[in-house]
């Protein structure tokens, strides 16, 4: 048996309990995209990037939970991993909203599975809890969505 590897998960989970946590990452927010068209016409291809981007996380669960095109809104779930040993899972809720010409992403209810960890949690802003790399990995869902919705489709 790897006796460092077993200390260095118990530290590891020790010091990943919420009540370690001062402070949470509740909230990341993208920058705010030029794209032309009107709120309704982005929220259209918003719609679809996002249903092609974005994963549930349930089984059998929708990733669009609704959708206002006429007030370029659009709100779905986003489940993805980073990180290794341990991988972990986060979750948020993606909220799309377009005006004329640009549109931003707020992606709120953020929350981290490990079943070494305990299962769903808030993250917790503090040294060794990788909450940078959620961080990352919701901002890079959300440039992910940007990108598709900016893109130029190809004719054929």
């Amino acid at each position: 048996m790897n006796w460092a590897l077993c200390l260095s998960s118990l530290v590891l989970l020790v010091s990943a309990t919420p009540a370690a946590a001062t402070d949470y990452l509740t909230s990341v927010e993208s920058e705010v995209f030029q794209t032309p068209g009107t709120p309704r016409e982005i929220a259209a291809r918003a719609r679809i990037c996002m249903s092609q981007v974005l994963t549930a996380g349930t089984v059998n669960g929708d990733v669009i939970i609704s959708s206002d095109l006429d007030d370029g809104i659009i709100v779905a779930r986003s489940a993805l991993k980073y990180g290794s040993l341990p991988e972990w899972e986060i979750r948020s809720r993606f909220t799309f909203e377009a005006r004329e010409g640009r549109f931003r992403i707020t992606q709120t209810n953020l929350e981290r599975f490990n079943d070494m960890a305990g299962g769903w949690g808030p993250i917790g802003k503090w040294p060794g809890s990788q909450w940078k790399g959620a961080e990352n990995a919701f901002q890079l869902a959300a440039l992910n969505v940007a990108l598709c919705v900016t893109s130029k489709r190809q004719e054929w």
